[in-house]
C-alpha cells in the first residue's frame, strides 16, 4: 500500500487542505507551529482504519478534544480526513462536533470505510482464515520523543510467541518506544539459539533477526553485532571494539538505531514468508528527522533510509538545511547516467526520481510546492545560505553541462 493524497477539513488549523504525497519521499517543512506535525498526525489517524479492523490489535482516532478546527471561538461542525492510494483505493474518517441536528446538517457526503474494509477482508482476513499467503501492510509513526527508549528491566510478562498482526501493535502511537521490538528481539534470539543448537551449528540464523541486522548494518557502518545480554537485562552493540549497552550510546545514535531496530523489526514480524521482509512496502512518518543528528549525519540519513528500505514511503518533517540539500543532490544524481569521471561520493549517491518525491512550505496560509517541475529539484532559494553543503551539486552539475553539450 502506497498513499497518493492526504484531503483535509477542519483539521486543527487546517480549513481545507490537499497534498499529493510522493511514492517513495515526502517532505514537510515550515517554523514552528506551522502543522508539519499535524499532518503527521492526521495520517496516522486515518491509517488507523486499518488495525481496527484486524484481531488483536487497535489502531487509533481522534482525540476527545482538540481536532476540530476552532475559530472566533466557535467549533466547526465536523473535522475530517479522507485518505486516497495509488491503486485508487479511498476512505475517509469523520469526528462530530456533537449529536445535534444543526451539525448533522452540516456534515458533507461521506466515503467512510467500507471500501478499506472490504479490501481488509479480501486480502489479509480472507487468506488468514483458509491458511493462504498474505501481505500484511506496516505503517509506523516516529514521533521527537523517540530517543526516550523505554526498555524493559526484567523478562516479567514476556510472550512467549508473536502474532504476525503484532506488528501494527502502537505502529502509529508516536510515543512509542522500543519496548515491543526488544521483546520480540529477545525471544527470537532464543529460538535462533535453539535452532543452532538442534542442528549443531552456529550458522543456522532466523531470517526475521537478520533483516534486523541487516538495517542495523546497512545505516551504521562503525556498528556490530546487535543482541540481548542478561544480568543485567539490555540491548547491546559493537562499537569500536566495545560492547555497548545502548542506553549508552549517544542521543543521535539512540534516536536513529531505535528507530531502525523497531522498523526493521515490524517489518521481519509482518512479512517473515519475504526473502528478505526490509522490501516489503511500508509507509513510514518520522517527525523531525534531523532530530539529535550531527550535521554529516543529516546529509546522509535520507539516503541510508531509502537504501535500507526499498520499498517504504516515507513523510518525513525537517528543519534542516543538510536534510534539503542531501535531497537535492540525490534528485540530481537521478539525472545523472555516464558518472565514470565523478568522484567516488556521488557515483555513490542513491538515485531519487523526481517523479517519487513532494516537498512542500507549510505555512498558516496552506502548503506550497517547493519542488520545482522544470529540473525536478527542491527550491534552490532554500540553498543559497548553505554553499559550504551544495559540493556534490555543483560537481553534479558541471557533470551534466559536459555531458549535454
Amino acid at each position: 500500500m502506497k498513499l497518493k493524497s492526504l484531503h483535509l477539513e477542519n483539521f486543527r488549523a487546517n480549513a481545507l487542505l490537499h497534498l499529493t504525497l510522493g511514492t517513495r519521499l515526502t517532505l514537510l517543512m515550515g517554523v514552528n507551529g506551522s502543522g508539519k506535525t499535524s499532518i503527521l498526525d492526521s495520517l496516522a489517524i486515518g491509517l488507523g482504519a486499518v488495525p481496527t479492523r484486524l484481531p488483536g490489535v487497535a489502531g487509533i482516532t481522534f482525540k476527545k478534544r482538540g481536532d476540530i478546527r476552532q475559530q472566533d471561538n466557535r467549533l466547526a461542525p465536523y473535522t475530517r480526513i479522507r485518505l486516497e492510494t495509488t491503486d485508487g483505493l479511498r476512505w475517509d474518517r469523520l469526528q462530530r462536533r456533537d449529536q445535534s441536528r444543526a451539525t448533522a446538517k452540516a456534515l458533507p457526503s461521506r466515503i467512510g470505510t467500507a471500501l478499506l474494509d472490504r479490501q481488509i477482508d479480501e486480502f489479509i482476513l480472507g487468506p488468514l482464515n483458509q491458511g493462504q499467503p498474505f501481505d500484511l501492510p506496516v505503517f509506523a509513526f516516529y514521533g521527537v520523543s523517540r530517543a526516550l527508549l523505554d526498555l524493559p528491566l526484567s523478562r516479567k510478562g514476556f510472550p512467549q510467541a508473536h502474532q504476525r498482526f503484532e506488528a501494527l501493535a502502537d505502529a502509529l502511537n508516536a510515543t512509542s518506544r522500543f519496548k515491543a521490538a526488544f521483546v520480540w528481539f529477545y525471544n527470537k534470539e532464543n529460538e535462533e539459539t535453539r535452532l543452532q543448537r538442534e542442528q549443531r551449528s552456529f550458522d543456522v540464523t532466523l531470517k526475521e533477526l537478520d533483516a534486523v541486522r541487516t538495517a542495523i548494518m546497512r545505516m551504521f557502518p562503525d556498528v556490530s553485532t546487535p543482541q540481548v545480554k542478561l544480568n543485567p537485562l539490555r540491548f547491546t552493540v559493537q562499537q569500536g571494539g566495545e560492547t555497548l549497552d545502548i542506553a549508552q550510546l549517544s542521543d543521535g545514535y539512540k534516536t536513529l538505531l531505535g528507530l531502525v531496530i523497531d522498523l526493521s523489526a515490524r517489518m521481519a514480524m509482518a512479512n517473515p514468508h519475504h526473502v528478505d521482509p526490509l522490501t516489503a512496502e511500508a509507509i513510514v512518518m518520522i517527525d523531525e528527522v534531523d532530530l539529535h543528528l550531527h550535521p554529516a549525519w543529516q546529509r546522509r540519513v535520507i539516503g541510508d533510509l531509502l537504501v535500507t528500505f526499498p520499498k517504504t514511503q516515507f513523510i518525513l518533517t525537517t528543519h534542516s538545511p543538510y536534510v534539503v540539500g542531501s535531497i537535492n543532490n540525490h534528485l540530481k544524481r537521478h539525472r545523472i547516467q555516464a558518472l565514470s569521471i565523478a568522484p567516488e561520493d556521488i557515483r555513490n549517491l542513491f538515485p531519487l526520481d523526481p517523479a517519487e518525491v513532494a516537498a512542500y512550505a507549510l505555512t498558516q496560509e496552506g502548503a506550497e510546492t517547493l519542488i520545482d517541475p522544470r529540473h525536478g529539484l527542491i527550491d534552490d532559494r532554500l540553498l543559497d545560505q548553505f554553499s559550504a553543503m551544495t559540493d556534490q551539486y555543483e560537481a553534479m552539475r558541471d557533470i551534466e553541462w559536459d555531458q549535454t553539450h
